[in-house]
């Protein structure tokens, strides 16, 4: 598995809350293609992150390569699926307000692909 998505879910394990989602409710799952699926529970911006099967209010799905972009400041989400290279089903709303946990690529001094 690669080291920076395990990375990335262990951090936001340890964050337990997040002032970003403090209205957000709902399970995401993460499909990510050679690493898994990973469940991201929010309620009101209180977090849970499994490996455990689970309903899913929200699915994304992408590559390892472009997900770790994302987790590393270097590829905005929204990009991604507007390019058909993440697909996502169920409540559009609960993954835009999951894309708030990803670093700004504005910041990382690089541009998009």
């Amino acid at each position: 598995m690669s080291d920076t998505t395990e990375a990335f879910f262990e951090r936001l394990a340890k964050r337990d809350y997040e002032p970003l989602l403090h209205s957000v409710s709902g399970i995401i799952r993460c499909d990510i293609e050679d690493a898994g699926s990973w469940f991201v529970g929010v309620k009101n911006g209180s977090l849970t992150v499994n490996k455990n099967t689970t309903e899913a209010d929200c699915v994304i799905v992408c590559s390892r390569e472009d997900f770790e972009r994302m987790v590393v400041g270097k590829q905005n989400p929204t990009t991604l699926f507007l390019q058909g290279k993440m697909k996502i089903t169920g409540d559009i709303v609960l993954a835009q307000m999951f894309q708030r946990l990803f670093p700004d690529e504005s910041l990382s001094g690089e541009k998009q692909e």
